[in-house]
């Protein structure tokens, strides 16, 4: 078998390879699963979970009644009353707030948990965008280097070629010095991808909250199914469901507790006290009544005379509520934005792995191949070989940058949505 005839069936098997390892959908159950171990791992999570517990526990703190006040007194010098002298008194005493300030207080408290659970899903929704943007990354890297690998077959074969035309005289030794030279590029490239697949190991791990140095598999095959559904729709969806706007939603609810809450301050509270004191019968006492203990009940009211106070309070509840509700709308707006730059940057990318689809890569088959038929035939010398194979090479490794790019900018569009698309 010739040469050409071994290179071009090389050539169409590891063109052929660039689609069979990119399935519709693939290895969808590994990403899922280093998603749930990350989500189940991450100590970031961990600490917002345990922070929401925390915050939870406020609420029956701020809305319950302080604790009730015991006093004693013992009369060193007992004080002379008509039935006898008063020996002890025992008090019992309540602070009770104005009718609603308590349930204010919970409510208030009971939003800033809900501020929480939409943190706890913010983070998660940001940690699995992490997982599958460096998943992604690692599957370039891993493709990229299998491809480089095959280059690396090809050169052989290219030498083969160039060692042939060499010792027939119709070649000189410079093209077989150049085949060298162009492996010892590849193999510097390949030095480079290996040096970026360990930033990317790490940088997973990291989110895994596991050692730097665990080894990860190599990714062989992602999902490339396209999205279709309409920009307007994920726009919807993001607004709907988008955890900052939960988060800012709970605080405009906070702050408008707060307002009412700041309204009360002008509104007394209570101290409800009862009081037995103990008065010993002393002989000679004329008194009918004499010796008999006493009992009583006080009511105190604090009166909420300085008004200044009161109504700064006001004020400041009320610029929080406009602070909150100007916050919405940027955080609207921002996320609005970046629903449109992750749709653009995915339609983009769509419609350039539909010219490396449509045409890109079957042209540069057919170009290395038609280059290498005239390159036998003594029509072209060894340099236009290598360029047209090196065009070969930028369009199968731009073709697998771009499919991992796609399937990034789709996760960031799920990022933007809220963490899953419509």
């Amino acid at each position: 078998m010739s040469v050409f005839s071994r290179y071009a069936g090389f050539l169409i098997m590891s063109f052929a390879l660039v689609f069979a390892v990119l399935p519709a959908r693939a290895q969808t159950p590994r990403l899922e699963a280093l998603v749930a171990e990350a989500l189940d791992r991450n100590p970031v999570l961990q600490a917002a979970r345990h922070r929401r517990t925390a915050v939870t526990q406020r609420r029956p703190q701020v809305a319950s009644y302080s604790d009730p006040v015991l006093m004693y007194t013992r009369w060193l010098s007992s004080p002379e009353t008509r039935v006898g002298p008063q020996r002890n008194v025992l008090a019992f005493g309540q602070q009770i707030p104005y009718p609603g300030k308590l349930s204010l207080r919970g409510d208030i408290s009971g939003e800033e948990t809900a501020v929480e659970t939409a943190g706890i899903q913010s983070i998660a929704r940001d940690i699995t965008y992490e997982v599958k943007s460096v998943y992604y990354d690692l599957f370039r890297v891993d493709r990229s280097l299998r491809i480089l690998e095959d280059y690396l077959v090809l050169l052989e074969t290219f030498t083969g070629a160039a060692e042939e035309k060499y010792a027939t005289g119709s070649g000189s030794q410079a093209d077989v010095l150049k085949s060298h030279v162009e492996a010892s590029e590849i193999l510097k490239q390949r030095i480079t991808l290996e040096g970026e697949r360990s930033a990317h190991v790490a940088r997973l791990n990291g989110a895994l909250s596991r050692p730097s140095d665990t080894p990860v598999d190599r990714v062989a095959a992602i999902d490339t199914t396209r999205y279709t559904q309409p920009e307007s729709l994920v726009v919807e969806k993001a607004l709907a469901v988008r955890q900052e706007l939960e988060a800012v939603d709970a605080r405009i609810r906070q702050n408008e507790l707060g307002l009412r809450l700041a309204r009360l301050g002008n509104r007394p509270d209570f101290m409800v006290q009862a009081s037995y004191i103990t008065v010993p019968k002393l002989e000679g006492n004329p008194a009918s009544d004499a010796g008999k203990d006493a009992f009583g009940v006080m009511l105190s009211v604090n009166l909420p005379l300085f008004r200044k106070r009161t109504r700064a309070g006001v004020q400041e509840a009320m610029a929080r509520v406009e602070e909150s509700q100007y916050a919405r709308r940027s955080i609207r707006d921002t996320v609005a934005a970046e629903v449109a730059e992750a749709y653009g940057r995915l339609r983009h990318s769509g419609r350039a792995l539909d010219v490396y689809e449509q045409g890109l890569i079957t042209q540069a088959e057919n170009s290395v191949l038609a280059t290498l038929a005239a390159f036998q035939s003594g029509q072209m010398d060894f340099l236009d070989l290598l360029d047209a194979e090196r065009m070969v090479l930028r369009t199968r490794l731009g073709y697998v940058a771009e499919t991992a790019n796609y399937r990034k900018y789709l996760s960031r569009l799920e990022r933007a949505a809220g963490g899953s698309l419509p």
